[in-house]
């Protein structure tokens, strides 16, 4: 995982319980958790390593296509400026980048409300604008799709002899990863995005009320994107019964 910043890694690093947090990423007020004086705060009590997060995965569309036959330097060619564009925005604005693989990226959006800060949902939105503009700059070359999700994860340092690694680990980081596949982003144009929720039990309506809320939010009047939100959960492999909605570009016809 890539950290882009000191002082998200100071607060990771307290997050999983090795060292104590100083002051919060990024100072917002006195409502901050973390500098709370009038009793135990976070400080205090470090080391819970759990926490809310939106987690997605982006991928380029018919990238094994596109650079079938074509040898390492050029496959590399093609691949770096988009890829380098999104570690751009992502870094830009305190979203953690848990790995690359080929086209994919997997990121992580730390919900910061527990320390004052603005809710990460607004952040999330002036991501996906962001990602709406260089979609439309770099098309017709390159086409992506995100896959969304939200939960509960678990903030991990892994590290061994000469190697250190973050990760996330959670259902959110699986539901994220099935989205992104489902046939309706198949063919992009040049963007597009599924966001969801696990039911884990919880009645369909309540699950549709939350995702319908944050989606008003990232994807809603100011947004470049509209969204369509599904009646149904959708049973997916290996998370079960999901609903979901897909976004797009309000310029789509979708």
């Amino acid at each position: 995982m890539i950290v882009p910043n000191d002082k998200l890694l100071a607060y990771l690093l307290h997050r999983v319980g090795e060292q104590q947090l100083e002051s919060s990423p990024i100072p917002y007020g006195e409502k901050a958790l973390e500098l709370n004086t009038y009793g135990p705060s976070f400080i205090e009590t470090f080391g819970n390593c759990n926490i809310n997060a939106y987690v997605g995965f982006i991928d380029l569309a018919e990238f094994s296509t596109k650079v079938h036959g074509k040898k390492a330097r050029e496959i590399a060619s093609y691949l770096f400026p988009f890829l380098k564009k999104i570690i751009e925005i992502l870094g830009e604005r305190f979203v953690l980048i848990d790995k690359m693989i080929g086209d994919e990226i997997m990121f992580i959006l730390l919900d910061f409300d527990e320390i004052g800060m603005p809710p990460s949902i607004l952040l999330l939105g002036k991501i996906l604008d962001c990602f709406y503009d260089i979609a439309f700059d770099m098309a017709p070359k390159y086409k992506y799709r995100i896959g969304l999700s939200y939960g509960e994860v678990l903030v991990a340092h892994l590290q061994a002899e000469n190697y250190s690694e973050w990760t996330i680990v959670g259902e959110p980081v699986h539901v994220a990863k099935r989205l992104e596949s489902v046939k309706e982003l198949k063919n992009p144009n040049p963007i597009l995005g599924a966001f969801g929720l696990q039911l884990n039990q919880k009645p369909t309506e309540e699950i549709y009320i939350k995702i319908k809320n944050i989606l008003d939010l990232i994807a809603g009047f100011a947004s470049h994107f509209d969204h369509k939100l599904n009646n149904k959960p959708e049973e997916f492999k290996g998370v079960g019964k999901v609903l979901w909605a897909l976004f797009f570009p309000k310029t789509n016809n979708n």
